[in-house]
């Protein structure tokens, strides 16, 4: 089996690296551990906060003021793309999401979740995500969380509205 980097800077697996790690749960446990990017200043800690940029119509209904679970589906093949706030500031976390905005998409700000959170969530038995330190040579605070253990319908559907519900309620980019 490859290394953690070497899995995690393979172009081939990124949209759909949750799959395999779902099918290789202890790896995946194991690599949690790891710095999977030589950028990163090292593995996520429980302590720390997760920030994910939001953006409609996919992430955020304007017509109802809220989030969609749609918001969380990455997190099933290729990573929840998040910012690490113990290494950015609000305002550039705003600025990234500003940067990222399509033309055919809206910027409406950042929600937030603790590490712990996010790893004490249990399906039958087993941790249902995992977060990786994916730091890339223009972003260092990215990482990806990752389920790890999540295959039924019902649970992929579960495991949504608990994001949905883990998540604070949306930050403005105002």
């Amino acid at each position: 089996m490859e290394s953690a980097k070497d899995f995690f800077n393979n172009p081939e697996l990124s949209f759909a690296k949750c799959h395999y790690l779902t099918e290789n749960y202890e790896q995946s446990l194991e690599w949690e551990k790891e710095s999977v990017s030589s950028y990163s200043c090292g593995t996520v800690k429980d302590d720390e906060g997760l920030a994910r940029n939001i953006f409609s119509p996919h992430h955020y209904d304007i017509s109802t003021g809220s989030l969609t679970t749609l918001a969380f589906d990455d997190i099933l093949n290729k990573g929840l793309s998040v910012l690490r706030c113990n290494q950015v500031d609000t305002a550039k976390i705003i600025e990234i999401g500003k940067n990222k905005k399509k033309d055919t998409h809206g910027y409406h700000g950042y929600i937030r979740v603790q590490a712990k959170t996010i790893r004490e969530y249990v399906v039958d038995s087993k941790r249902a995500m995992a977060i990786y330190d994916t730091a890339m040579i223009d972003l260092f605070s990215h990482a990806d969380i990752c389920s790890i253990s999540v295959t039924s319908k019902s649970s992929k559907n579960l495991l949504r509205f608990f994001l949905k519900d883990a998540f604070s309620k949306l930050i403005p980019n105002d």
